[in-house]
This record gives structure tokens, sequence and C-alpha cells, in this order.
């Protein structure tokens, strides 16, 4: 089931704990077999807290969880391997030597319980698997989702612009008239002005001939 990134945090330290328990105790393919699956559980859920930070914008997450791998996985991974290893060929030497012996054979019970846990590994390494596809399917929805806001939202810049340059001409159409009317005022108040003076010099002067004998 998916969970918070706390909730995958804590479930990987779990996991790296118990690896670490297993490798301070005794080595053998059982324990260094459920150590490499420990292993590969704690890698998804490293891999789903990558996704959660990416999703969640943290930047700091994002680093602290990229870093899993070289700091704590990969050390691990190389140590189980070379126990495993080192394990096969005991194993190995350990058969040649008991091939003689008629009185080694494995039980049926022993066999079945290697398939039943075999079984087990398989189906929560499938329920992880379902785990981390459901995490990466809801961190593109949510990509999706924030890339159609960010179009709308350059949509709106757009929109607001052409507008902003709509009201400028319209206000700078508006200063033109402005100021091809007062330039008509003006010229109307200055021909009204030399139509006074003209009349008042018509006055004067017939004033001033009626005065002359």
């Amino acid at each position: 089931m998916s969970g918070s990134y706390e909730d995958y945090e804590r479930e990987y330290n779990a996991h790296l704990a118990r690896i670490r328990s297993y490798l301070a105790g005794t080595r053998n393919r059982s324990t260094l077999s459920e150590c490499d699956r420990l292993l590969q559980m704690a890698q998804q859920c490293a891999t789903a807290m990558n996704s959660l930070a990416q999703v969640e914008g943290n930047a700091m997450r994002i680093r602290e969880t990229a870093a899993l791998t070289q700091r704590d996985l990969a050390p691990l991974k190389k140590e189980i391997q070379r126990a495993l290893q080192a394990t096969g060929r005991d194993e190995l030497m350990g058969s040649v030597e008991l091939q003689s012996s008629p009185s080694h054979y494995h039980s049926s019970a022993d066999v079945e319980a290697l398939i039943r846990s075999s079984d087990d590994m398989l189906r929560e390494s499938q329920m992880l698997l379902a785990e981390t596809e459901e995490i990466g399917t809801r961190t593109l929805h949510q990509m999706g989702r924030q890339r159609e806001q960010l179009e709308h939202s350059r949509d709106s810049l757009q929109a607001l612009q052409e507008t902003a340059n709509q009201a400028k001409r319209i206000l700078l159409d508006m200063s033109r008239r402005a100021f091809r009317s007062r330039l008509a005022l003006h010229a109307m108040i200055g021909m009204l002005i030399m139509a006074n003076l003209y009349v008042l010099r018509l006055i004067y002067q017939k004033h001033h001939s009626s005065k002359q004998p």
C-alpha cells in the first residue's frame, strides 16, 4: 500500500537494521538470501522516497534520497555478494566431502519450507513493485497537473499583456485627440481675440472720425 515519505523512511531504516543484524550474526545461505531480499525492499523504499520528494518539490529530501544508494545500499550489496560467494565456496567444498556419505539427504520438509519461503519472497516483491508503480503513476499525474497549471498561467499572462497593450494604445489615442482638441481651442481663442481687436479698432476709428469737424 502507499504511504508517506516518513512511512517509507521508517521502513527503509528497519530493513537496514535487519540486514546489519543478520550480517553481524551467523552467516549462511538462508540469512544471506534474506539480506538480499531486504536490500531489494530497501532499494524500493528509497525509490519511493525519492519519487515523493520530487512530487513535494523538496530539494533537500531529493538530494538525501539520491545519496542513499552510494551511502548505504551499495556497500551492503557488496558485502552480501562477497558473503554469498564465500558461502557458495564453502558449500561446494562441503558437498564434495559429503557425497560419499549416504546419510546426507535433504528431507521433503526442508524442500517444502524452502519453496514456501521463495513464494513468500516473490509475493512480497510483487507487492513492493505494485507500490512503486502506484507511486510512479501518482508522480506522473501530479507532474501533468503542474504542467497544466503552468500552461494556464502562461495563457493568463499573455492575455494580461495583450490587455495592457490595448489599454496603452487607447490611452495614446486619447492623448493625441486631447492634444488636437487643445490646439483647435487655442486657435479659436486666438481668432476671437483677433476679431475683438478688429472690432475695437473699427469702433475707435468711427468714434475718432465723428469728433473731427
